[in-house]
C-alpha cells in the first residue's frame, strides 16, 4: 500500500473492466455528473493516460483525445447483428 493511501489493507482492489485500446465506451452516470459537456457521448479508448487511473479517449466527432478518470467511462454493450457501418 502506498504512503498516504486511505485504503485499508483488507479492502479488495477496485474491480473495473480492463479498457484496452479500440474498446468502444460511453460516459457513466458519475462521468456525466462530473463532466456535463461530455454526457451522452460515445467514443473509443486510444490508450492509457499518464496516471494509472486515467484513460485516453477519442470521442466521436472530436479532433483530439481527452483524458478521463477510468470511473467516468464504461464499455458499450454491442448489439448482436449490428455494426458501426449501420449507423447513418
Amino acid at each position: 500500500m502506498a504512503l498516504g493511501s486511505s485504503r485499508s489493507p483488507e479492502e479488495p482492489p477496485e474491480e473495473r473492466p480492463l479498457l484496452s485500446p479500440q474498446t468502444r465506451i460511453r460516459m457513466t452516470t458519475l462521468g456525466a455528473a462530473r463532466c456535463p459537456n461530455l454526457a451522452g457521448r460515445e467514443g473509443v479508448v486510444i490508450g492509457m493516460g499518464r496516471y494509472r487511473s486515467t484513460v485516453r479517449v477519442m470521442f466521436d466527432g472530436f479532433r483530439s483525445a481527452t483524458s478521463l478518470h477510468s470511473t467516468y467511462i464504461e464499455p458499450v454493450a454491442r448489439e448482436e447483428g449490428s455494426s458501426s457501418r449501420d449507423h447513418r
